[in-house]
């Protein structure tokens, strides 16, 4: 059976044995590691695969003792470092388009049209939603299908929690959302905890509920779609049709 309190204590230790030996920043660390355990726990996350994704997503200790090793020795320039360092992941770069495979980026390109169609000068998680239910992934209609969803419940769903705006966008091109920036990055994360090359559409839709607070997450929570349950259908199609996308 899986002990959390025995895992953070074993991830201390391996945080000391890099060198990250001062209280301040490794409780920090620690503190942000709890916080990210919390929030996938409440999105219908287990604990054990919770903790594992929390410490992948922070990083390995040796690249944290690295980082930190630039602040000096001091406990508030590390303390500094750290929270600087836990801000950064929120800059962090979303997958390039190669890592994507053909039917994963048809999904992306259908989402800045989606925007459009909102008036949106933004690609936010539920343009990223819509880019799935439009895509040609077999995988991802049949589990809505299973959770009697169609495209357009989700639809319907998503224009209750966001509003049209005012004029058309003409930009040529559209920024992702810092939510939708980290569900693209949490896809990604799926695709290396299942080894797998390169990132599908079932794992855009999976990042989509991990990230948990944007518009896509809500709407499927709202629709009785959980983390888990949605993960276990999906491994399920994807052993079934493992080349399908």
């Amino acid at each position: 059976m899986f002990d959390l309190e025995k895992s953070i204590a074993d991830w201390r230790k391996q945080m000391l044995a890099a060198g990250i030996k001062f209280p301040v920043p490794l409780e920090e660390l620690e503190n942000h590691l709890r916080e990210e355990i919390g929030r996938l726990v409440r999105a219908g996350t287990d604990e054990a695969h919770a903790f594992e994704l929390a410490a992948h997503e922070l990083g390995p200790a040796v690249a944290l003792k690295r980082e930190f090793m630039k602040a000096g020795n001091t406990k508030w320039k590390w303390l500094q470092k750290v929270k600087s360092f836990l801000l950064a992941t929120a800059k962090k770069p979303v997958p390039a388009p190669d890592d994507f495979e053909p039917v994963a980026r048809q999904a992306l390109e259908f989402a800045p049209e989606e925007a459009r169609r909102f008036r949106h000068d933004f690609i936010g998680t539920e343009h990223l939603l819509l880019g799935l239910t439009r895509s040609e992934s077999q995988t991802v209609s049949k589990v809505m299908q299973k959770f009697g969803i169609s495209s357009e419940t989700v639809r319907r769903e998503i224009e209750l929690f966001v509003s049209t705006g005012a004029m058309s966008v003409t930009a040529a091109t559209i920024p992702f959302t810092p939510r939708a920036r980290k569900a693209l990055r949490l896809a990604a994360g799926e695709a290396h905890r299942l080894r797998q090359p390169h990132v599908r559409v079932e794992h855009i839709f999976l990042g989509l509920l991990r990230e948990g607070g944007g518009v896509a997450a809500l709407v499927l929570k709202n629709l009785n779609v959980r983390l888990e349950n949605a993960r276990a259908e999906i491994l399920k199609e994807m052993d079934l049709h493992p080349g399908t996308g």
